[in-house]
């Protein structure tokens, strides 16, 4: 008899904690992200000393949108693309809905509607080191950070090229 109610006590504590837990996930973590980036080319084309062309190289601009129910601002502490750190900067204010731009695959508008209550974050890329990585090489992002003190990881496998301003 007090084997079988310790039993049903145990049980009952693991239940609640199992859902105290699954409940705090789910508020405090990333809905929905996606990365985004631009290529555009500075200038024209220069002469180095012994006459020979040097044409611009391109400027690859990455950001990141973040979906999360999180009142305070996300913090980030990692973003790799394919093992390649970048460093993180995320916007000072967070947005209801964004309208990021246009795709240079079908010109078709691209916006971030979060769902009612979440918040969209906008996370702005540079690379820290090294050559520049490709556009057509992104195969796995990695976004590590914290909201508030819930640590969080999440994969982006996709990343969309938008429309510069310029070209548009």
């Amino acid at each position: 008899m007090f084997k079988s109610l310790l039993m049903k006590r145990l049980l009952g504590l693991l239940a609640a904690v199992i859902l105290c837990s699954s409940w705090n996930a789910q508020i405090y973590r990333i809905q929905k992200a996606q990365a985004f980036y631009t290529i555009s080319f500075p200038g024209m084309a220069i002469k180095d000393e012994n006459g020979n062309t040097i044409n611009p190289q391109p400027i690859i601009d990455r950001f990141i949108y973040i979906e999360c129910r999180f009142n305070g601002k996300p913090k980030i502490d990692s973003v790799f693309y394919n093992g390649i750190l970048f460093t993180a900067l995320v916007a000072d204010k967070a947005e209801t809905a964004a309208t990021i731009g246009i795709k240079n695959e079908n010109g078709s508008p691209v916006k971030f509607i979060p769902k009612k209550g979440n918040k969209v974050w906008k996370i702005y890329l540079t690379q820290v080191a090294g050559n520049t990585l490709p556009h057509e090489a992104v195969k796995k992002i990695i976004i590590k950070g914290r909201l508030d003190k819930i640590k969080f990881t999440t994969a982006i496998y996709l990343e969309t090229q938008l429309i510069t301003p310029d070209r548009s």
